[in-house]
């Protein structure tokens, strides 16, 4: 059977290779523009082997892990400054723009980072067909060649099959298992020697012994209330150690008092696995099972739907058993985990331990039809009626991805790619091939950007000033002097770009995009927020170290007493003393603070400076008592300090004895806050 998330590769070990078609695929002369791109999975590092060439000297290819380039005329081969990772997907991609006969700048890119880059002239030219390998150890997906040079956002990594067009010249995909052409051009397949060919890789959760537990923020209850629901999962067994137990499950949804509920598994008989299905109630355990004597390493798909009344199982889209008078029972405290059953008998709290990987596991409030189970074995459910969680478990994001809450993953649960022969990956039943080629694993994520194809332009809304951005990244500076001189620019281009993006999304309107993560201080816990689809959700909490209420707390009274010594001296018309010892304080606060900077440097002090500088005093004092408000969690100091704000701001207009009238009331009001504040002090603090 062939998993949901599942697509094929090129396998290609040292003094392997593969030949693609009978023909070299583009005009290699350098009168002709051209590119080339194609996923490229290193798995160990090398010296100086090839990773696709053409003839002797037009190459790509790996010194250790440093991407090298020639090209036939080049003097030498350039080497990149920056290492590839190894046994993870990176997106190469070789773009030569021909500037005459025989002559063109060639540049190289990995995940839309350029890393090499020049000019060339009297290329000679090379007509031998192209070759995946024979001194390199790696895996590729995805290879195509276009006649003509890309720019601006064809330079970044394309995950899925290139779109059919006049450039296109070839794309030897893989990943529907053979090795033909499917750019529509039908070029000869690739040939493979020595031993290369194409692999079925699944991303999926491996797990030895390890448990994967749905988010507790999610309120499962799904099997637990008593009511219809539905589970499944695709699965790949691996044959079990002599020292686990027979039984391996699945799936299980028990009470954590009670130990009542359900769980759905396999059992090893020495000879292969069996299905085994389990009830527990009040009165006893009820248990129905099929002798299958399944052989263990092939990829295989259990659901299971209940309507309230009858337990039905599905194993390969297939109905299995049918079980009548089954009664769920309700749970109080239901506890669901894949790949074992929760128990407190034995040390982690797990039992009956499942070895293999897990993919496309679905929960449902639902009872499905059995079309419905054959449609999403091949189908993402998250969007679908009564799907209350699902886990693609085919790449590194492997929360929940209806509500995108993470699961907890115990002991040796790890994301992991299965390998198997296209022979062993036939369709699932309902589904074609078409489906299948829409269903691939999550596109690798891209390496941070090291020069862009055009510069970011500084934003028009922006919480920095141009000037101030400048200082920010001439502070940098020591930084990048200390890098090589051929990375310095692109180091500066870097920074600018991303700093400049980074200001224009704070200082817009816009929310964070989908898959962002952010966070805020609760209380004395730092809270993590994913935005999905559907919206913020909760992704993990994380204990602070510090106190933020004591902190809180300090900050208020301190501001208090600040804006209270402050409406004293503000009577008196003697606030000029003050301005001395804080005036590097204020000259590093905002722009209304600057203004005291201004007045405290003039040669006279008359009433109305002293009147401009307690403005400025005064209102940040203010929003420092805010900020302690904020911190405590305090919203009644928090309103009375926002009413004396806005008092603040109408003495801004205000002049004379509508002023002095302001500060008295300031005065009296500062006064009783303060004292309420000295009583407010945490008990920990």
């Amino acid at each position: 059977m062939r998993p949901m998330y599942q697509y094929g590769a090129a396998d290609v070990r040292y003094g392997q290779s593969a030949q693609l078609s009978g023909q070299c695929l583009l005009d290699l002369s350098g009168s002709s523009s051209y590119s080339v791109g194609f996923w490229l999975r290193p798995r160990a590092p090398i010296y100086d082997g090839k990773v696709l060439s053409s003839g002797s000297s037009w190459y790509v290819g790996l010194h250790g892990l440093l991407l090298t380039f020639s090209l036939p005329g080049m003097a030498s081969r350039q080497v990149s400054a920056l290492e590839l990772r190894a046994n993870e997907w990176q997106y190469v991609l070789v773009n030569f723009e021909s500037t005459g006969s025989r002559a063109g700048n060639y540049s190289v890119y990995v995940d839309g980072t350029l890393l090499i880059e020049g000019s060339q002239s009297n290329i000679t030219s090379s007509t031998s067909p192209f070759v995946l390998g024979m001194s390199c150890d790696a895996q590729y997906f995805n290879v195509a060649f276009w006649s003509a040079a890309k720019s601006g956002d064809e330079l970044k990594p394309l995950w899925e099959v290139p779109a059919q067009g006049p450039t296109l010249a070839a794309c030897y995909s893989f990943s529907d298992g053979t090795s033909t052409d499917v750019s529509g051009n039908n070029h000869t397949q690739a040939s493979f020697s020595s031993g290369a060919q194409v692999l079925m890789l699944a991303p999926a959760l491996r797990l030895v012994n390890g448990v994967a537990q749905p988010s507790p923020r999610d309120n499962l209850t799904v099997s637990a209330d008593g009511g219809p629901f539905s589970v499944q999962s695709w699965f790949h067994l691996e044959t079990p150690s002599a020292y686990q137990s027979e039984s391996h499950t699945l799936f299980s949804c028990l009470d954590a008092v009670t130990n009542e509920g359900f769980t759905l598994g396999l059992q090893w008989d020495g000879v292969g696995y069996n299905l085994q299905c389990s009830g527990y109630v009040a009165d006893g355990k009820r248990g129905w099972g099929h002798i299958l004597q399944m052989p263990p390493g092939g990829w295989h798909h259990l659901a299971a739907t209940y309507d309230g009344s009858t337990l039905t199982l599905y194993l390969d889209g297939v109905l299995d058993m049918e079980i009548p008078g089954v009664v769920q029972p309700t749970l109080t405290q239901p506890i669901w985990l894949f790949g074992a059953e929760s128990t407190t008998q034995v040390d982690g709290g797990a039992a009956h331990d499942f070895q293999g990987h897990l993919q496309g596991a679905a929960l449902w409030s639902r009872a499905l039809s059995a079309t419905e189970v054959q449609q999403y074995m091949s189908q993402d459910p998250s969007d679908a009626e009564g799907c209350v969680a699902y886990y693609a478990w085919n790449g590194i994001v492997l929360g929940n991805q209806v509500t995108g809450h993470p699961p907890v993953l115990l002991n040796t649960a790890t994301p992991d790619i299965v390998v198997t022969p296209p022979s062993d990956s036939t369709p699932p039943p309902g589904s074609n091939l078409a489906a299948q080629q829409m269903l691939v694993a999550d596109p690798p994520l891209p390496s941070a950007k090291w020069s862009f194809a055009e510069q970011v332009a500084f934003p028009s809304q922006t919480l920095l000033t141009k000037d101030q951005a400048e200082n920010v990244l001439e502070s940098l500076e020591p930084l990048v002097a200390s890098l090589p001189e051929s990375m310095r620019e692109r180091i500066r281009s870097l920074a600018r770009n991303n700093l400049y993006q980074g200001l224009a999304r704070v200082g817009s309107s816009g929310s964070p995009p989908v898959g962002a993560f952010t966070g805020q201080v609760e209380g004395n816990q730092y809270v993590f927020y994913h935005h999905t689809r559907q919206g913020k959700v909760e992704a993990g909490r994380m204990e602070l170290s510090v106190n933020t209420q004591c902190i809180g707390w300090i900050v208020t009274v301190v501001a208090t007493a600040f804006s209270l010594i402050l409406s004293a001296f503000g009577v008196g018309f003697v606030g000029a003393r003050l301005v001395s010892p804080i005036q590097k304080a204020v000259s590093e606060s905002t722009v209304l603070l600057n203004t005291v900077e201004n007045v405290a440097k003039s040669s006279t002090q008359d009433a109305g400076n002293i009147i401009r500088i307690l403005k400025a005093f005064y209102t940040a004092g203010t929003l420092g008592k805010i900020f302690g408000a904020v911190l405590t969690g305090s919203w009644w100091s928090l309103a009375i300090n926002c009413g004396l704000l806005m008092l603040q701001v109408a003495a801004l207009w205000a002049t004379g004895g509508a002023y002095l009238a302001i500060l008295i009331i300031e005065l009296a009001a500062n006064f009783a806050l303060f004292v309420w504040a000295l009583t407010q002090k945490p008990s920990n603090c």
